[in-house]
């Protein structure tokens, strides 16, 4: 063989060699491939140099596996520069992200659906016959079409609102004659540029072709009361959080209100595994999930994890609520906290599309609650109003987070299931995006004075109260 043929075949036989290993090395950090690199080098120059492949195969083993095996890597891997995290329940890797607004969860969610190669899961509240459901539709479709089993979970409890606004047109579902008397209601207080349309209650051709298609188990046909919304892909991405699929939540509402919205999209199979488990059991503990169910078991966490951010605060509170209720428990741990001496930051919409006077009431009564003279409050209540139409349900403070489906108010802590995640507000990248998104909504948000008179109208307030 000449000398020509060897250093053809010895380029060949690298290019191969690299090619596997650049495949099989994907998953890995940098900080892993920059140390298996020098490994590499060195063992490669005492080959060289000695001749002995046994010595670099020991010294290949002695400095790359050993320290796995002693628990240094483990340690490494959770440096704040990686978006994975030991959660500290089997997890081995799992990674956070935050889908800020319907510009950046729509996009993800139609890539997923496009990427899923056996199973979807679509679980939502919402579901309008517009150009961003019907988009979601047609995907899933061609997700069937290719072999994809695909459930939707669609709850028909939510047809009241998708017919009291927006384009008064539901992707699954038509209004009873009982509902039709709950449109007209909404329609009258918050609508009433939309009281006495005639409403188009036909089946759409693309919900036709969603229940006739053998891939498409439709659940849509019973009232559940489920306020969640998530989507599950191939068991080993999960996007859940407080967006329903319509126009508005991408960008605006028809009344001009920009949506302010949050998903988070959970990569990890083994966080997939432990949700699922919790959907059988409600009762069973978990450090990232938290829900509101009342099947197979009734279970209710939501409430208590917002009283542990509140009771559990020593420096600073801070909400964002779409639909914040005056309750009595979340109010009064709000005040222990102000009298603690802690810095509580509540954010509300300054029109909300619905409950707005509620939300009015329940800001007004703690403001009053602040400035009374024998309050004892040493710490500082600040109350902020955004022009958008804040649809978001967090809250924070210096050492968790807790961001999903969840409004504060009497149904939602009491009848509606609902699903959020509780994560440690540390260095992470993704407790980091958060603070920043919530820090930027503070910003660009009105501030509320102390002796600010917030306005309401008492008795819509009231009805509000009992009814939503």
């Amino acid at each position: 063989m000449s000398r020509r043929d060897v250093h053809m075949r010895q380029a060949f036989i690298t290019a191969w060699i690299t090619s596997v290993f650049f495949i099989l090395h994907m998953q890995y950090a940098l900080y892993y491939m920059t140390g298996a690199l020098l490994l590499c080098l060195v063992t490669g120059i005492l080959y060289e140099k000695d001749r002995n492949i046994w010595g670099s195969i020991l010294i290949h083993f002695a400095i790359g596996f050993m320290p796995r095996c002693l628990g240094v890597l483990q340690i490494l891997e959770g440096y704040p520069g990686n978006w994975t995290a030991d959660r500290g329940y089997g997890e081995k890797e799992m990674m956070l992200e935050l889908l800020e607004g319907g510009r950046n969860a729509f996009p993800e969610i139609i890539r997923q659906i496009r990427t899923a190669e056996h199973e979807i899961t679509v679980h939502m509240f919402i579901w309008r016959e517009d150009r961003i459901g019907t988009e979601i539709a047609r995907e899933i479709l061609a997700a069937a079409d290719r072999g994809v089993k695909v459930t939707v979970e669609k709850d028909l409890y939510a047809v009241i609102l998708e017919y009291a606004e927006e384009s008064q047109r539901s992707l699954c579902h038509r209004p009873a004659l009982t509902d039709r008397a709950g449109i007209s209601i909404l329609e009258l207080v918050y609508n009433r540029e939309l009281a006495g349309k005639k409403l188009i209650t036909s089946r759409s051709s693309m919900y036709m072709q969603l229940k006739a298609h053998p891939g498409i188990a439709m659940m849509d046909s019973v009232r559940t009361y489920d306020h969640s919304k998530y989507f599950i892909f191939d068991r080993r991405v999960m996007i859940l959080g407080g967006i329903n699929i319509e126009d508005k939540e991408y960008d605006r509402d028809l009344k001009g209100r920009v949506y302010q919205d949050y998903m988070v999209k959970i990569t990890g199979p083994d966080s997939v595994a432990q949700f699922l488990e919790k959907r059988k059991d409600p009762k069973k503990k978990s450090d990232l999930f938290l829900v509101n169910m009342k099947a197979p078991v009734r279970c209710f966490e939501l409430k208590s994890g917002y009283m542990e951010i509140i009771d559990g605060a020593r420096r600073e509170i801070s909400i964002m609520m779409a639909y914040f209720g005056p309750d009595k428990d979340i109010l009064s741990g709000i005040k222990r906290a102000l009298q603690r001496g802690v810095r509580v930051r509540i954010l509300i919409p300054k029109n909300a599309n619905f409950n707005d006077a509620t939300n009015r009431l329940t800001v007004s009564r703690l403001q009053a609650y602040a400035k009374a003279p024998g309050s004892r409050c040493s710490g500082g209540l600040e109350i902020y109003m955004t022009e958008k139409m804040l649809h978001a349900k967090l809250l924070m403070n210096e050492q968790r987070v807790i961001i999903g489906s969840c409004n504060i108010n009497r149904k939602s802590f009491t009848r509606l299931d609902e699903l959020a995640v509780s994560v440690d507000n540390d260095d992470s990248p993704f407790a980091a995006e958060i603070r920043k998104s919530l820090e930027q909504a503070f910003r660009n948000a009105e501030c509320v004075g102390a002796r600010d008179r917030i306005r309401y109208n008492p008795v819509l307030a009231v009805l509000e109260t009992v009814v939503m």
